[in-house]
């Protein structure tokens, strides 16, 4: 009878540490697989980099200002994502922007990129910003030259009104473009707030930079510059975005001081209060940015630029305004 009740008790050994075994192995798999479901949310300008980096996860090309509206939303009860990839810290704006209000919040994004921000130009509109701003473009030159004749500014007359080609939200690049215009009518350019951003003189700023508005996606506008003349006189742009097709068309990339940068970062969600979107493991996320760090970096993105960019609150400031236009 003893050894009967010793071979059972050794039997049930054998398969609880049979189905420990199992359970570790699974758990690793099911993690994998876990990590694989999670959703998604990226900046259309980081497609290629987004789906290289999935893994098999989904992934949702979407605009950051729209998913900025979709997200503001108490009453939308869609899931939120699980990452949210976009070029500049929207999600800080977005938590800058609904201080008090239940909507889903996300942790510390990873910095994965950065791509500073060039004017594309050539022939007679490059020596053009040459005659208007001489050894240094800057963003100041630049808002001040928008709009006015090619001849008020050392050009001739052929060239017509100097139209600064841009992008507008909910486009990455559209928000990132005003930002980097902000200073240039602020009361301190050092520290650009709400205020100057309900001033007349940004107002006038959008009225004058409005003939170059290139429409939101920024592939279709870098196509429309690059390959319709007289659309705009120059545009802006990432560099990474630009250097190939623009100089294989004969156009110059200008550095613009100060620099600005878009950061392409990966912002893992922390609470959806009224979806049920589900928040990543730390591995997930972490894995999913260096992924897309090494994808952006072998498409011409560089390391992420140090400093913390545009206020949230300015941000949201921006958008807010031209939501509101």
């Amino acid at each position: 009878m003893v050894a009967r009740i010793l071979a059972l008790v050794a039997a049930v050994g054998l398969v609880a540490g049979a189905v420990a075994l199992r359970g570790a192995i699974e758990g690793d798999d099911a993690s994998a697989g876990d990590d694989a479901r999670i959703a998604i949310w990226c900046d259309p300008l980081l497609a290629d980099a987004c789906t290289s980096a999935a893994d098999g996860a989904e992934v949702e090309m979407i605009e950051p200002g729209d998913a900025f509206k979709r997200l503001a939303d108490p009453q939308n009860d869609g899931p939120a994502p699980s990452l949210w990839v976009t070029a500049g810290d929207w999600p800080a704006a977005l938590a800058a922007a609904n201080p008090n209000t239940e909507i889903p919040t996300f942790g510390a994004a990873t910095p994965a990129a950065s791509s500073p921000l060039v004017v594309a130009a050539k022939g007679a509109n490059l020596a053009l910003i040459d005659s208007a701003c001489g050894q240094k473009v800057t963003w100041t030159c630049l808002a001040e030259s928008a709009g006015r004749q090619a001849t008020d500014l050392g050009g001739s007359a052929p060239l017509g009104e100097f139209r600064l080609g841009h992008v507008v939200p909910p486009s990455s690049l559209g928000l990132a473009t005003l930002a980097a215009l902000l200073p240039t009518v602020a009361a301190d350019p050092d520290a650009p707030n709400r205020g100057d951003v309900d001033s007349q003189a940004y107002r006038g700023l959008l009225d004058r930079v409005d003939s170059g508005e290139l429409g939101i996606a920024t592939g279709a506008a870098v196509s429309k510059f690059l390959t319709q003349p007289g659309e705009a006189s120059v545009f802006i742009g990432p560099e990474a975005a630009l250097v190939t097709k623009a100089e294989a068309r004969g156009f110059e990339l200008v550095t613009v001081e100060p620099s600005a940068a878009l950061t392409a970062q990966v912002a893992p969600l922390k609470r959806d209060p009224a979806g049920d979107g589900e928040a990543p493991s730390a591995d997930a996320a972490a894995g999913f940015a260096g992924r897309l760090g090494d994808r952006l970096s072998a498409d011409g993105w560089g390391e992420p630029a140090p400093g913390t960019g545009t206020d949230p609150g300015v941000l949201a400031a921006l958008l807010d305004a031209w939501n509101d236009r």
